[in-house]
């Protein structure tokens, strides 16, 4: 994981040496409804949230996944906090809290138990109109499992367009969850946004299609 860490990090450092309205954010404007849905061969996750401020979010959210023996359930609500935003001509940076609390069920092998659970999660991001970078890890301990994860995105996008045309953008993934998956999940992703649609299509270096969905209204 630390090898990768640094990969990731040199890739990100790499492309913002060539910086060029930016949009893979996870909160809109005040007033406004995000709502997110991830599909994957073992997951399946979906939320919703609400911007109260300009910094704050509230939200519900429920996941699914199974692996290595376990097949979890959890559902809960979150608020989501934008601790920094560094806006420049051609660039944006944010850091982002997601705090979630909710419950979860546990299921491995015969047996199965309701845990509640209490989630932060920090969430790093740079973006120019023509390159994108993303960094975070979730913590979540339920009961005496470790379902921590961790994520990393980095890309480009193929040209610059206006905020009525589709963008298209070139987006490799890496993410992995303790205890769910033995190894790191690489999925090579076509990114497609346009105004309030943000929609990702990718297949796993395993064959696995994977598929995202966001929308502000």
């Amino acid at each position: 994981m630390i090898k990768m860490l640094k990969i990731y990090l040199s890739l990100i450092l790499l492309l913002a040496c060539y910086q060029s309205a930016l949009h893979a954010a996870p909160m809109s404007f005040k007033g406004s409804i995000t709502s997110m849905t991830t599909i994957g061969k073992d997951y399946l996750d979906v939320e919703s949230g609400y911007v109260i401020t300009s910094k704050d979010s509230l939200g519900i959210r429920a996941y699914k996944a199974k692996g290595s023996g376990y097949k979890i359930k959890s559902g809960g609500g979150f608020h989501l906090r934008k601790l920094l935003r560094i806006n420049s001509i051609n660039s944006q940076t944010n850091l982002w809290l997601f705090t979630e609390v909710g419950t979860m069920n546990i299921k491995k092998n015969s047996k199965e138990k309701n845990h509640s659970y209490l989630s932060p999660k920090f969430q790093f991001d740079y973006e120019t109109k023509r390159v994108y970078g993303l960094i975070s890890h979730k913590f979540l301990r339920v009961g005496h499992e470790n379902f921590d994860t961790s994520k990393m995105e980095a890309g480009f996008s193929f040209y610059e367009t206006g905020y009525t045309e589709t963008q298209p953008w070139l987006i490799l993934k890496a993410e992995n969850t303790n205890s769910l998956f033995s190894k790191i999940e690489y999925t090579p992703t076509l990114r497609f946004i346009n105004k309030a649609i943000f929609i990702d299509a990718g297949i796993t270096t395993d064959g696995d299609p994977q598929i995202h969905l966001m929308h502000t209204f």
